[in-house]
């Protein structure tokens, strides 16, 4: 595995270039907030349950995914209400690279809605499928 520093610097990079641009969700009909809470959440900065190196990388590498998720998914695939926040689930079957082949991964990337209504990007995580899945349910 590379170096989870370097990994995070370029992270860093393209998460902090994100949030000056305007992000818009045709799935929440609204802009997206891209915070500080969105990086702590995924780098394992804070929260009770630590990050593994391994988690935290896979994490950072799927940002660039997520930012596509948001700004082209249509559908919300589930919502959770906990307390005063409103979790969105959008998710995406997208060809990523992984030790140099493409292979195809459920991405899900988390929304948040505060008390005052604000959309803020939350998470992105991935789903291996499993060995002998296929693509479309046969008939």
């Amino acid at each position: 595995m590379p170096n989870i520093k370097k990994i995070k610097k370029k992270a860093w990079k393209f998460y902090n270039k994100w949030r000056e641009m305007k992000t818009y969700s045709p799935a929440l009909q609204s802009e997206i907030r891209i915070s500080l809470k969105g990086w702590k959440h995924i780098s394992g900065a804070t929260g009770a349950k630590k990050r593994t190196i391994y988690d935290t990388y896979r994490r950072l590498k799927l940002l660039p995914y997520a930012k596509q998720i948001i700004e082209t998914s249509t559908t919300i695939q589930n919502v959770t209400i906990k307390g005063e926040k409103t979790f969105f689930v959008l998710e995406a079957m997208i060809k990523i690279e992984e030790n140099g082949h493409e292979v195809l991964r459920k991405i899900r990337v988390i929304l948040i809605e505060d008390k005052m209504k604000n959309k803020i990007f939350y998470s992105v995580m991935d789903k291996k499928q499993k060995k002998y899945a296929t693509p479309h349910a046969s008939v």
